[in-house]
């Protein structure tokens, strides 16, 4: 036996030790049997040697391309990674092309069942924000265990990648001899991940949407308690694997209860047993799915049990129907607006895992996505009955900081505390209080002294000018996240991060607010440091009235549409959408940094739309009539097929079909 493959890793941390150490004493299987492979062209590969009994994979022209997506099947058990991407608004990525495309997740799936894993950064794809500044929210339409993505870019699949080997290599030999040849190498991989991490602390934990994100964070990473799970498992403990087919779901009609322009983008973007997803793109508020769940299956032909639980999204809104011996079971999920998800990332995605246990070992999950369309706001009746649709909604994020360390913070802490005669610190003072904001703005002088030393310190020729800069910020960031986190008796007990989140938000749901103060909002946006802040300003406003929302009189007066105590929750929606922009222009244009665009949707998704669909109902048997769409300034009546009605509502025999199509602007467009 050769030295290199005496040894499973050169690694000399306790991970690197115990395999090598359960390795000369036979009991784990080691990397003889794998292959690596690198698809970036060594941009982010495993360090040479760590593991020298696996095998390199070799391109050539009839393996296919060795940059970019894997395309074909390798015929040996692979563990491979890419960090490769595009910028968010092009393609993004790699997990995301998959997973935007049916036959992208029917090969992933593929992979899964024939020993292979691939690894990819999100990149662009999954960070607090929204339309690019600080982030995107959550950009994937789906989640699955066919492959790993990691939070961040280049590099930040290393740490995966040398524990997805190691727990590999700490197999027992028959046990990894068995996954092999049964195909079931990944799904249990990604159980061990998934049940053995720095978040599942008891055995709940294991079915919690922490333990099933759609994008993994290196700090969850537990490799010690992967290895020695995986060393522990003999044969009869492999996991079953959880499958499911559709059976049976709701179905949709373009032009009637969704509109894209022809061929309208897929719905169905995964029909693939481990992984389903589905958009929610009908206006109906509920979808419906019956499931078989009859391929799950164990090793040892035990009996199953199945559980189902929502990992992302309000389980409020989803409802499970397992009842009876039969292997099926029904879902209804609603359309829901979008939660935080991981790090409090937003996300538009309903996840739900199934589970299968044979009464020993757990499964990975098969995981059903149901995503909602980002620019897209919702309003529903009581009894579930569609309401109003807004089909460009403003993105809906406040601008404030994601990371407790981020020295904006100081700008935020100026913002609310800025004097009582100012608009902004009238406000401030009614919702933090002036003992508060007193004690707040005590911070504030050695905070900004510290901060004005670095910019010479950074910029000094001398030598150790700049390690003190470094030491001088890794401290006041320390200082700042410490500050927000602690617990503020002159604001009732809350952290500093929450009350100032609650403040903010309380600003931007007062319905009047630039209705009230637009004399001082635009004399402000005029002078404020964003530089589009009075055009962006305007332009919200005008689009409100087009959506007949907010009326302009002749004098140049404004007015809502509805009397201000008969505003809807819809009317609200707009209304917070506006103050948003006004907040983060012209009020608080230092401390919240947000893109007033409309809300960021792939355009592999669908199509944005400039419109409000307000729905009719007869008013006796609450039939469907139809919807008024107000658009541009005009409004436009629709029957409950779609059809324009040139005459109104009250002509119905004179309805016109309508045609939908993309404009040069990318905006969708219809036309009789």
């Amino acid at each position: 036996m050769s030295a290199a493959s005496a040894q499973v890793t050169t690694r000399k941390d306790t991970v690197g030790q115990l395999l090598n150490e359960w390795f000369r004493e036979g009991t784990a299987a080691g990397l003889a049997a794998i292959t690596y492979e690198n698809r970036d062209g060594q941009h982010s590969a495993l360090e040479a040697g760590v593991y020298p009994q696996l095998t390199l994979f070799s391109h050539t022209p009839a393996t296919g391309p060795d940059k970019g997506p894997a395309s074909q099947l390798r015929t040996s058990p692979t563990v491979g990674n890419c960090s490769m991407a595009a910028s968010a608004e092009m393609g993004g990525s790699l997990p995301r092309f998959y997973l935007m495309d049916p036959k992208g997740a029917q090969f992933l799936m593929a992979q899964y069942l024939a020993n292979q894993l691939f690894l990819y950064p999100e990149h662009q794809d999954h960070d607090p924000g929204g339309n690019g500044v600080g982030g995107y929210g959550d950009l994937y339409p789906a989640n699955t265990p066919c492959c790993l993505i990691t939070q961040g870019s280049s590099g930040s699949d290393q740490p995966f990648l040398r524990a997805v080997l190691a727990t590999i290599a700490a197999f027992p030999r028959e046990t990894q001899r068995v996954l092999i040849e049964r195909r079931l190498l990944m799904p249990t991989v990604q159980a061990i991940l998934r049940q053995n991490n720095r978040l599942v602390s008891k055995p709940e934990d294991a079915f919690s949407g922490r333990a099933h994100p759609v994008v993994f964070d290196a700090a969850m990473l537990d490799e010690e308690r992967m290895v020695r799970a995986a060393q522990a498992m003999t044969p009869d403990l492999i996991p079953p694997l959880a499958q499911a087919i559709v059976v049976q779901e709701s179905t949709a009609e373009n032009g009637v209860d969704f509109f894209e322009a022809s061929p309208p983008p897929v719905t169905a973007l995964a029909d693939a047993r481990v992984s389903i997803a589905r958009v929610l793109r009908s206006i109906t508020q509920e979808h419906a799915m019956l499931l078989d769940l009859s391929q799950c299956a164990d090793l040892m032909g035990r009996p199953l049990g199945v559980k189902i639980v929502v990992l992302q999204g309000d389980p409020a809104g989803v409802k499970i129907d397992r009842t009876g011996a039969t292997p099926y079971a029904r879902l209804r999920v609603r359309w829901q607006p979008p939660r935080p998800g991981a790090r409090g990332v937003r996300c538009h995605r309903v996840d739900i895992g199934i589970f299968v246990t044979n009464g020993v070992s757990v499964s990975a999950p098969a995981i059903l996505s149901f995503a909602m369309l980002p620019n897209e706001r919702r309003f529903y009746h009581e009894d579930g009955r569609v309401a109003e649709i807004d089909y460009q909604a403003v993105n809906p994020d406040l601008g404030l900081p994601a990371a407790d360390t981020d020295l904006r913070w100081l700008k935020v802490l100026r913002a609310a505390t800025q004097e009582a005669s100012s608009l902004g610190g009238r406000l401030m003072a009614r919702l933090l209080g002036e003992d508060a904001r007193r004690s707040l703005r005590a911070l504030l002088p050695d905070w900004e002294d510290r901060l004005a030393a670095l910019p010479s310190l950074e910029a000094s020729k001398t030598e150790s000018d700049p390690k003190k800069a470094a030491l001088l910020r890794t401290k006041l960031e320390t200082d700042v996240a410490a500050t927000l986190n602690q617990a503020w008796p002159s604001l009732g007990g809350k952290t500093l991060r929450v009350a100032f989140h609650e403040a903010f938000d309380q600003i931007a749901n007062v319905p009047d607010l630039y209705l009230s103060f637009r004399a001082e909002l635009d004399a402000l946006a005029a002078k404020s440091s964003q530089a589009s802040a009075k055009a962006d300003v305007a332009h919200e406003v005008q689009r409100l009235i087009d959506l007949g929302i907010l009326i302009a009189a002749a004098d140049g007066s404004l007015r809502t549409v509805s009397a201000s105590d008969r505003l809807s929750a819809a009317d609200r929606h707009y209304l917070r959408g506006l103050n948003l922009t006004v907040m983060s222009q012209a009020l608080f244009p230092e401390a919240l940094l947000r893109s007033p665009r409309p809300a960021y949707v792939p355009p592999r998704l669908s199509t944005p739309k400039p419109w409000r669909d307000v729905f009719r109902y007869d008013s006796t048997t609450g039939r469907l009539l139809g919807w008024l769409r107000h658009q541009a300034g005009r409004v436009h009546a629709f029957d409950a097929r779609g059809r324009l009605l040139p005459e109104g509502p009250e002509r119905p025999d004179l309805a016109t079909p309508v045609r939908y199509e993309a404009s040069a602007q990318g905006l969708l467009q219809w036309k009789p």
